[in-house]
C-alpha cells in the first residue's frame, strides 16, 4: 500500500471531514451471512467493504463499546481453513464450512446496525484492482491485484489520483467523493504494489522528493 499524496495532504484530507471514511454496501452476491444471525443481526443490515477505514471518534467509541454484535460475529463468522494437501480427502469436508471475513463485514454492519450509515462517507480512500483469481485460501475467489514495476508508472497514478466517484451497483448508487462538502480525489492510497514497483513511484517522487538510493544502501 503506497500513499498517492504527501502527509500534509493526506492528514488535512481526513481530519477535515466530519465523517468516517468506510466502504460499505449491500453484500448480495456471497454467502457470507449466516442465517443463524438473525435475529440479532438482520439480513438487510448486513454490509460488506474494504477494511481500510477511517473513523472519526464517536464512531470508534461505538466498535470499542459493542458487546452485542461482535460476540455473533466471533461464533458465525469464521474464514474456511485454507487447502492443505496433506488432509487429503478431509478438504473436501473443510471446504463445505461457511466462509466469512470478520474484517470485510464487522465495522461496516455494526454502523449499519447503530443506524450511522448517514454520518459516514461510504467509500474507501484506498484505490485496489481486483481479479477472480485462486489462492492456498480458496479455490476462486476475488483477489487484489498487484502492480509491478513496468505498469506503476506516472500516468497510471495520474489516473488514479482523477478518479472523482465510484459507483456501488448493489445498491445503484453512485459516491462523489468529497471531504467536508468540498469534492476532492477519491483515493489517497493504493495497493498492491511490488517492491519494485514501489521504489519506482518513489523515485517518480509520486507524494514529494525521494532518493531512492538512501533506502538501497
Amino acid at each position: 500500500c503506497v500513499p498517492l499524496y504527501n502527509f500534509s495532504y493526506i492528514y488535512s484530507y481526513l481530519m477535515a471531514s466530519p465523517r468516517s471514511f468506510v466502504d460499505s454496501f449491500l453484500d448480495v452476491k456471497e454467502g457470507r451471512y449466516h442465517p443463524k444471525m438473525s435475529p440479532v443481526i438482520p439480513k438487510d443490515k448486513w454490509r460488506k467493504g474494504s477494511q481500510w477505514i477511517a473513523l472519526i471518534r464517536s464512531h470508534a467509541e461505538v466498535i470499542v463499546d459493542d458487546v452485542v454484535i461482535l460476540p455473533v460475529f466471533k461464533k458465525l463468522c469464521k474464514r474456511r481453513p485454507p487447502l492443505d494437501a496433506s488432509k487429503g480427502k478431509l478438504n473436501v469436508k473443510l471446504q463445505k464450512q461457511h466462509n466469512c471475513i470478520p474484517d470485510e463485514h464487522y465495522v461496516q454492519t455494526l454502523l449499519s446496525m447503530s443506524g450511522l450509515e448517514g454520518e459516514l462517507e461510504r467509500r474507501t480512500v484506498t484505490y485496489t484492482v481486483w481479479n477472480q483469481s485462486a489462492t492456498k485460501m480458496e479455490n476462486k475467489g476475488w483477489h487484489p491485484m498487484t502492480f509491478s514495476y513496468a505498469n506503476a508508472s506516472p500516468r497510471k497514478i495520474k489516473e488514479i489520483k482523477g478518479i472523482n466517484h465510484i459507483d456501488y451497483e448493489t445498491e445503484y448508487r453512485t459516491e462523489w467523493c468529497r471531504t467536508n462538502s468540498t469534492f476532492v480525489p477519491c483515493f489517497l492510497f493504493a495497493r498492491k504494489f511490488s517492491r519494485g514497483a514501489a521504489m519506482r513511484l518513489l523515485s517518480d517522487g509520486v507524494a514529494g522528493p525521494f532518493d531512492a538510493s538512501s533506502i538501497l544502501a
